[in-house]
């Protein structure tokens, strides 16, 4: 079962699922919420391409290496003027919401991309759609601009991603709660590659 707002809206005074900093207005979707950019941005060195790693471990070895950057923008710069991310076409960037979200026991939540977002090329999340029970954190963002376009992307302003939650059908024991295995390496992140 999909929740619809007025679970959701329940759900959230209940304070049974967390949005950090609260939801504004807009972000309230008919059956899910729209998350905002934060200001987190990592992507892959260019000159890197013919480097070959495995990942069966996970990303450790990548951040390691020093083959990311990450630049990390204020709502606006020195001269007050507001500070953007250009998605450039072909670009593969790692980004992070604004919003952590707590997600109870007894949910779990999909995140996607959004249709407008979609209609200018940009693939928002790769691969890794399903945010566990008992996930607390902000949500990385896996981008692509598949388009011709560059994209100007503004944190706190873009809403990219929408975050729908479904009820599980049983009630699972709270060792399988994600961030209670040694296993659940990204609870509580703060930048995409760092596991705790």
């Amino acid at each position: 079962m999909v929740l619809a707002q007025a679970e959701l809206r329940s759900s959230v005074v209940a304070k049974e699922i967390r949005f950090e900093p609260p939801l504004e207005e807009n972000q309230w979707g008919q059956a899910s919420v729209d998350l905002r950019l934060g200001f987190s941005f990592t992507k892959i060195k260019q000159d890197i391409r013919s480097v070959k790693v495995s990942i069966s471990d996970g990303l450790g070895e990548l951040g390691e290496m020093g083959f990311w950057n990450t630049i990390i923008l204020k709502e606006r710069d020195d001269l007050g003027k507001i500070q953007t991310f250009s998605l450039e076409p072909g670009e593969f960037v790692l980004a992070m919401t604004y919003e952590r979200v707590t997600i109870p026991s007894n949910l779990v939540a999909i995140v996607e991309g959004r249709s407008t977002y979609a209609r200018a090329g940009i693939s928002m999340h790769q691969t890794a759609p399903w945010i566990q029970r008992g996930w607390s954190g902000q949500i990385v963002l896996e981008m692509v601009n598949q388009g011709p376009l560059t994209i100007e992307l503004t944190p706190i302003k873009d809403r990219p991603c929408q975050l729908s939650f479904f009820q599980l059908t049983s009630t699972l024991p709270d060792d399988l709660l994600y961030g209670s295995r040694p296993t659940d390496s990204y609870q509580s992140q703060t930048h995409p590659l760092k596991r705790r």
